[in-house]
């Protein structure tokens, strides 16, 4: 198996301190967050500047839109959606954002989860709240390239995948993983498994298509905001074709 298919290890593993869960410093929350998308109350889709989020996304408003990979979704009024360059930014402010394996891991695995996180294409993250904020929730879109993984055919194989390196590793004991399951929301079947630990709650659905394995990750605590991303996933047009 290569090592590429680590990318939903990483955003899987809140526990292990990775993915989007936001870990401030002990430092007092800015005032102003820069680089977020603005919010205009009550519109379902703002005439704002278009912003390029990674491979072929682009955002407008609460809108994403992958041509590449043929589907778009929209976040509900509440979401920020960050730009490019909103972890720098943040990480200036005292938060961490970035993917890196956790000091709970020995040293080779810190080195083997290090190396699969520069495989990972984070098209896109959103917020409920602004970083900091209690009781939060984060979703990240990402990709990654299966061309080098052909016997992963669609999402189950993927999270059996996950599932099978799991085994692997010297997990934190307060880290759980379910079976692999499916839902269908909308008119597309995803493949999804959950985790739990003392970070919080973590979702993760995917979909195989157009040779990638594309990860829809959230990390909440209240199940309102699963529900809201069922939605999105729900609502979502993956038949989106270039113009």
């Amino acid at each position: 198996m290569k090592s590429s298919v680590f990318i939903l290890f990483i955003l899987a593993a809140a526990a292990l301190g990775i993915s989007a869960q936001v870990k401030p410093r002990a430092k007092a929350t800015p005032a102003v967050i820069p680089s977020i998308v603005p919010i205009k109350k009550g519109s379902r889709s703002v005439a704002a500047a278009k912003i390029e989020t990674g491979r072929d996304g682009v955002v407008s408003g609460r809108n994403y839109a992958n041509e590449k990979l043929g589907f778009g979704i929209v976040f509900p009024d509440e979401w920020l959606i960050a730009e490019q360059a909103f972890e720098a930014e943040m990480k200036k402010q005292g938060y961490d954002l970035s993917l890196k394996a956790p000091d709970s891991l020995s040293p080779a695995e810190q080195a083997k989860v290090n190396r699969a996180v520069k495989g990972v294409s984070i098209l896109l993250t959103a917020y409920r709240g602004l970083p900091g904020a209690t009781d939060n929730a984060v979703a990240r879109i990402s990709i990654e390239d299966l061309s080098e993984n052909p016997q992963i055919k669609d999402a189950v194989d993927y999270f059996d995948a996950i599932r099978a390196m799991y085994k692997t590793l010297q997990l934190p004991t307060d880290f759980t993983y379910s079976e692999t399951k499916a839902e269908r929301l909308g008119k597309m079947q995803f493949g999804f498994i959950d985790t739990t630990s003392k970070e919080g709650k973590k979702r993760m659905y995917a979909t195989v298509r157009r040779g990638y394995a594309i990860m829809f990750t959230l990390s909440y605590t209240n199940d309102d905001d699963l529900a809201t991303m069922r939605r999105i996933l729900e609502e979502g047009n993956f038949e989106l074709k270039k113009p």
